[in-house]
């Protein structure tokens, strides 16, 4: 079996030495580079990483990808795409060949992001298909680049044993290329259910209001658009975007998954606004008891936070249910231990408590 990890470059000098070492014990490392002005060449060359120069005009993410796929030697059984920020821990060499059968076309490991290479917390991780064959597979899209398989019958199989980590680099200049890139890949697939939802998502954070709205709304109605959690996050999108109707996307957010804590935030936020106490409480019981994560990319970190149980502290107070507040002020405190206000609600809340029990 003869395995190669292989990407592409631009500037990537930061994270070149822990990406090659991370694949050595694949047979070959290969690394297209699109035209780097730092010494991401050098670094990748002197730890025995094969390098091709190549430029692609007008640029695409897919093409970049399917030319550094058409250097791979085709002696190779087994590819492994891996994004110069991303590195593989210890192990996953035994760990692929165990779980790779003869029949395999495509293997998915598990993705994990962290702040920083050594911190052991896991941000958020999911099911990627980064390994695959040789042959029978090329990326399509200009950006946000998907793996379709083009042969008889696709056979995918899991190993999420393998993890591959990633620590994003925020500061990419390419990052500047997304939107006019997600533009062309709607204009290219307007049916791709997956651009739409996230050039929708990439005029919100313009703050391009009208566009967005319009897009995620087609998102909605597009066939393969079936994805509830994702369905949701365009409905919470859809209501920062159309405030006038915000009320009406949370309501269908929250039918579509109910078991997302985000939407319960976002509810109960809304409903601290307008002082609908009793509402706010609902709200907030029914977030709280959501306590797994979904782990998928639409994972909002923010949202398993104080937030929520500061807020049900709040309207636990409101409608006079006085162990509730106690209860979620105190944990309140307990995530955001710094917070002079929680702390001042909770002592308020404890002593109100308290008094009415005696009274």
């Amino acid at each position: 079996m003869k395995v190669a990890v292989y990407t592409i470059a631009l500037n990537e000098a930061a994270h070149a030495e822990r990406w090659a070492n991370s694949a050595t014990d694949a047979d070959y490392r290969i690394v297209v580079d699109t035209g780097s002005t730092d010494d991401t060449v050098e670094r990748l060359t002197k730890a025995g990483v094969t390098v091709h120069r190549i430029a692609i005009r007008p640029w695409r993410f897919d093409d970049a990808r399917n030319a550094a796929m058409a250097l791979i030697p085709a002696n190779v059984d087994i590819c492994c795409s891996m994004d110069m920020d991303r590195f593989l821990e210890p192990g996953w060499r035994p760990k692929l060949e165990a779980a790779w059968t003869a029949d395999t076309t495509a293997l998915y490991c598990r993705t994990v992001y962290r702040s920083k290479p050594d911190d052991p917390t896991i941000l958020r991780g999911w099911p990627t298909k980064n390994f695959h064959s040789r042959w029978g597979y090329r990326f399509k899209r200009p950006v946000h680049e998907a793996l379709v398989f083009a042969g008889d019958e696709e056979v995918t199989r899991e190993c999420l044993d393998i993890v591959m980590c990633e620590v994003q680099d925020r500061g990419k200049e390419t990052r500047r290329q997304y939107l006019p890139l997600m533009e062309l890949a709607h204009k290219e697939e307007p049916e791709d259910a997956q651009i739409c939802f996230w050039l929708g998502r990439e005029y919100m954070w313009a703050d391009r209001r009208d566009e967005a709205g319009a897009l995620l709304q087609r998102y909605l109605s597009l066939p393969t658009a079936t994805w509830g959690e994702e369905r949701s996050e365009a409905m919470r999108y859809l209501a920062r975007v159309q405030p006038d109707k915000k009320m009406s996307w949370l309501d269908k957010a929250r039918i579509e998954a109910p078991h997302r804590r985000e939407i319960w935030l976002d509810l109960a936020e809304e409903l601290h606004g307008q002082s609908d106490w009793l509402n706010l409480f609902w709200a907030c019981a029914n977030g709280i008891e959501k306590t797994r994560r979904t782990n998928s990319y639409l994972d909002d970190s923010q949202c398993w936070g104080f937030r929520l149980f500061d807020l049900g502290a709040i309207g636990a107070w409101h409608v006079n249910v006085m162990d509730k507040a106690a209860d979620w002020g105190q944990k309140a405190v307990e995530l955001d231990p710094g917070n002079q206000r929680l702390r001042s609600n909770l002592d308020y809340f404890i002593r109100l408590r308290g008094e009415r029990r005696a009274g």
